[in-house]
């Protein structure tokens, strides 16, 4: 079989594509792995992922600039903080909302491990069918906007094929076939204990958003239909460090889950499970130091609520119209106020030394704080001690 799609070294050169007909063979060899690549040995994985890289030297898709203008991400609480080796609580750290640490990051739909990608739904149902978070789990709803006239330059994964699409010359032909292909792989539902199924979508994502020549019209985000909720909304992928320069994060809500809910249609606004009748949340956040704020009932919140959802008397809901089922409770502090430990620092001074932890887990010390400054405002690290 041919080896790649176009017959050239460099996109310099005229395009010299093979025959259709053999990069059609190519692609559907690769559909007859679909679902079986975390089956292969570690020596077969490695050199299909070598043979995947460089047969697509051509990709396809639409792009726009004007990505969502909303997002709604949910953060497991449970998972987060045991991996962090602490005890059941509310979030209190900004990069607790976001792509795990790099050392963590595996294959996702649209990242090969070691790369951040934070994964986002546009609406607040779409983001529960991609967690479907189960009874016993505490989550954390992070909300985010678009920064006025922000732009984000993304690729758009088509959702449906063309029907009967008009062909005139070979180019077009192989476009449609690409694009066959790429629906079926953004398309393809991967048992999230089977990562490696993911090679495909992740591979053709990873070359477009992290582009190793850096240029203005890179891409940095993908819009791809959700495959959770069977197409009937969009989710997005956006390189992590760049999430906070594009979107103010403008809440996050605290819910405790009870029961999953049966035969869901995914064509509903409804999320996928009860919860317990209160949640808490915040609007206030020191992104110097990298934190969400709260008031000082929020740990006697936590605890109340946590007692309701896993006490032995199971919550009984009376549903009236126009009764919310869900009474959110706004913890923030007030206008200004910070937190004890987030007070000193706002006493830093330009060219003081201190000690930063980025995301990635990659510590700077005895630095000075203009070289991190802009770092700290975006949350991108966080001041580790003062």
């Amino acid at each position: 079989m041919i080896d790649k799609i176009a017959n050239n070294e460099t996109n310099k050169e005229e395009l010299n594509l093979h025959p259709t007909k053999d990069i059609l063979e190519k692609l559907n060899y690769y559909r007859s792995l679909f679902g079986k690549v975390q089956d292969l040995t570690d020596d077969e994985f490695d050199n299909l992922k070598q043979d995947v890289a460089k047969f697509f030297n051509l990709k396809i898709g639409g792009n726009t600039q004007d990505p969502p203008q909303r997002l709604v991400r949910i953060s497991n609480n449970n998972k987060i903080l045991a991996a962090q080796g602490k005890e059941l609580s509310y979030l209190t750290d900004i990069s607790q909302l976001l792509a795990p640490p790099i050392q963590h990051c595996g294959f996702g739909r649209c990242n090969i491990p070691k790369q951040q990608v934070l994964y986002c739904a546009t609406t607040e149902a779409g983001a529960y069918w991609e967690i479907k978070p189960k009874h016993g789990d505490v989550i954390t709803l992070s909300h985010y906007e678009l920064k006025p006239n922000a732009k984000v330059n993304c690729v758009i994964v088509t959702r449906d094929k063309t029907a009967n699409p008009e062909i005139q010359h070979q180019l077009q032909e192989v476009y449609y076939i690409l694009e066959d292909f790429f629906v079926d792989a953004y398309s393809l539902e991967v048992d999230r204990s089977r990562p490696r199924d993911y090679l495909f979508s992740a591979l053709l994502s990873s070359e477009q958003l992290f582009y190793p020549v850096v240029a203005d019209n890179n891409f940095e985000a993908i819009i791809y239909p959700s495959v959770q909720k069977k197409k009937f909304g969009d989710n997005f992928a956006i390189r992590n460090e760049l999430i906070l320069e594009r979107y103010n994060l403008i809440g996050v809500e605290t819910r405790f889950i009870l029961d999953e809910y049966e035969n869901l249609d995914p064509a509903s606004d409804e999320v996928t499970t009860d919860q317990v009748i209160g949640s808490f949340g915040t609007t206030e956040f020191d992104f110097k130091t990298g934190e969400i704020l709260y008031n000082e009932k929020a740990d006697e919140i936590f605890k109340l609520f946590r007692m309701i959802q896993t006490g032995p008397n199971k919550q009984v809901r009376y549903e009236h119209e126009g009764i919310p089922k869900n009474l959110a409770f706004n913890l923030s502090p007030k206008k200004g106020e910070k937190l004890k430990e987030n007070t000193v620092v706002s006493k830093i001074g330009r060219n003081d030394r201190i000690n930063v932890v980025y995301q990635n887990g990659t510590r700077k010390d005895n630095i000075k704080y203009k070289t991190v400054k802009d770092d700290i405002i975006s949350g991108k690290c966080r001041v580790a001690n003062y």
